[in-house]
């Protein structure tokens, strides 16, 4: 799960970062479903590795579930990072633009708010 989040971030959604448009709604919305439910899941990833840790462990054992817990923080960290960067471009999106009438988008650009392609 790490690795793909990884991937995510670093092959895709930083490199939207200056060019929303090529996302619609429809996979923006996927964005936020998958890593909502990631960021809500890492709850009971918390909770196992706590009572593991209860448990009575070998080093091997404490070590994997130490393993586990930094990997578990990162992912969450990146997973943040990567619901930070949908909610700064879901107003850019192609559908976002397609739907503005002609002033609207003219003055969207002339401000500044929506970047030219």
């Amino acid at each position: 799960m790490l690795e793909e989040s990884l991937v995510q971030l670093s092959s895709n959604m930083r490199g939207v970062v200056d060019k929303p448009h090529v996302l619609d709604d429809a996979t923006i919305n996927r964005v936020f479903d998958l890593y909502d439910k990631q960021l809500d899941d890492q709850r009971y990833f918390v909770e196992q590795f706590s009572l593991w840790k209860q448990g009575h462990l070998s080093n091997a054992e404490g070590k994997e579930v130490d393993r586990l817990i930094k990997q578990s923080a990162t992912l969450k960290d990146v997973n943040e990072e990567i619901l930070k960067i949908a909610h700064s471009i879901k107003h850019e999106t192609i559908d976002q633009i397609l739907a503005m009438d002609d002033v609207e988008l003219a003055i969207a650009v002339l401000s500044g708010k929506i970047k030219m392609p």
